[in-house]
């Protein structure tokens, strides 16, 4: 399967990692193609190692997709408009909506598709949201819920979110996870064949440490990742307890193809 990735994340290296770990594992072998901003260049990672790596849009807009991937990106607290890739992206993901079997786009990328395709607007939170936290099933019916049950635990790292109320009143919209704790997780566009998930089916046991600390270093005012490590021990190794659940998700994505 052919599936191109629009990487927005600063250490993109760590997400190709993240994303190729958590598909290639799938029954059907999975190709990746990925996907730099045009608009914008990159400060965090090698130019020479995007230029051997990553593809334009103009290098591949008439190329054929199975899946589209869009990341976040650290941009949450600024208005779309001020993004400097913005329109680029829309025309990404309109591209993609018109010309692939299905989309994933997740946490910030979740945010934008949701305001470009439906107006839908993000809430800002006064603090950080991050830890493990459980989803239940809001629609069992869905093919992407396929052998899951229970509560669902997945990984959370966001600035933003939407309201359930703007998710319900689109007709096209379903919500699949939700959590009383952090809201909205992951929401499925039937008539268009897209996921939506704040969240992070993807993360490595060890992702949400590595980010613990570098926002600790830089100043930026954050709790301990809730329900993550053990007895809330930094000094103890988190458990990885999302990967079962995110491999059976992932696996339900690409059969759905």
């Amino acid at each position: 399967m052919e599936i191109l990735v629009l990487n927005l994340m600063p250490n993109k290296i760590e997400t190709e990692n993240h994303l190729k770990h958590s598909l290639n594992k799938k029954v059907k072998k999975v190709n990746f193609t990925f996907l730099r901003t045009e608009s914008y260049q990159s400060k965090n990672t090698d130019l020479d190692y995007l230029n051997q790596n990553y593809k334009v849009f103009s290098e591949i807009y008439d190329k054929g997709f199975d899946g589209f991937i869009c990341t976040g990106a650290p941009v949450e607290t600024l208005p779309f408009e001020s993004v400097i890739y913005i329109k680029e992206l829309n025309q990404i993901m309109q591209w993609a909506r018109e010309n692939t079997n299905s989309s994933y786009y997740i946490c910030w990328g979740a945010n934008a598709a949701l305001f470009y395709f439906y107006g839908i607007k993000k809430i800002i939170y006064e603090k950080k949201f991050s830890g493990v936290f459980e989803h239940k099933i809001t629609d069992p019916n869905s093919k992407a819920m396929k052998g899951l049950s229970g509560k669902i635990k997945i990984p959370v790292s966001r600035f933003a979110g939407v309201r359930k109320d703007d998710i319900e009143a689109i007709k096209e919209l379903s919500l699949l996870l939700y959590s009383n704790e952090s809201g909205p997780c992951l929401i499925e566009n039937k008539l268009h064949n897209e996921y939506y998930n704040f969240n992070h089916f993807e993360y490595n046991a060890d992702t949400l440490l590595k980010e613990y600390a570098r926002d600790t270093n830089s100043g930026i005012a954050i709790d301990i990742p809730k329900n993550y490590f053990p007895n809330d021990d930094v000094n103890k190794t988190p458990i990885n307890c999302w990967q079962e659940s995110g491999s059976i998700f992932f696996n339900n994505w690409l059969n759905n193809f």
